[in-house]
């Protein structure tokens, strides 16, 4: 008989772990974005070599697996909530050829999570004119994207409150309709979500699905903005 011992499974490594701990970090609100979630969950685990955290991609998908088993019920009814006040938000900005995008699209909120807007308009003042004849209050900042690997550009964003629910409105010219930026989350181009196809999704079996599946409820053949 062998007197070698067994190696541990490769999942009790710890840099194999570290995607489901940041996951877990997230869904209980311990971190509040994806580079805090990871660099806490290498602590825990004892891992200071940089190299070894996930990318982002790695632990969105842990994110979504560990909602689909400890917090089913809660996160789709979140989902369902957020995107039909996405809905209305759309058309309420149906000027600006407004897309969602990031978690509320994914279906993988968070408590915290806001909705994210993408609006059109050459000149930003035109939207900051429309929150004001609307009485909307408004804070405003920037956010710098790329827009290829060597390229970036900055783009301004409205925060506003709309009852209870936050909403993040980032304003492209009109240039980025058909080039959108690149996502920070995956670094390829961003996925939007159009206010017809959201209608379908909020109309569906189940509006709060995650994308993966709530895409075999809408017309996967039209086109996305």
């Amino acid at each position: 008989m062998s007197n070698r011992k067994s190696r541990p499974p490769a999942f009790r490594h710890p840099k194999n772990q570290l995607p489901q701990l940041a996951a877990k970090l997230l869904a209980d609100g311990t971190a509040r974005d994806f580079g805090i979630a990871k660099r806490k969950a290498a602590a825990l685990l004892g891992i200071s070599d940089q190299r070894d955290l996930p990318d982002n991609q790695t632990v969105l998908v842990a994110l979504v697996d560990y909602q689909r088993l400890f917090d089913s019920p809660a996160v789709t009814a979140r989902n369902s909530r957020l995107r039909t006040a996405a809905l209305e938000a759309m058309t309420f900005f149906a000027d600006f050829c407004p897309a969602l995008v990031g978690a509320v699209m994914r279906g993988s909120t968070l408590p915290h999570s806001a909705v994210s807007l993408h609006l059109f308009a050459d000149e930003v003042e035109a939207v900051s004119r429309f929150l004001l004849d609307k009485r909307v209050a408004y804070q405003i900042s920037d956010v710098r994207l790329r827009i290829n690997r060597r390229e970036q550009e900055q783009y301004p964003v409205f925060e506003i409150w709309l009852t209870d629910i936050q909403f993040q409105l980032v304003v492209m010219p009109t240039r980025r309709l058909a080039n959108p930026p690149l996502s920070p989350l995956d670094g390829a181009p961003y996925r939007r979500l159009g206010a017809t196809q959201l209608a379908k999704l909020v109309a569906s079996a189940n509006p709060g699905a995650p994308w993966d599946e709530a895409s075999v409820f809408i017309d996967s053949t039209a086109p996305r903005i």
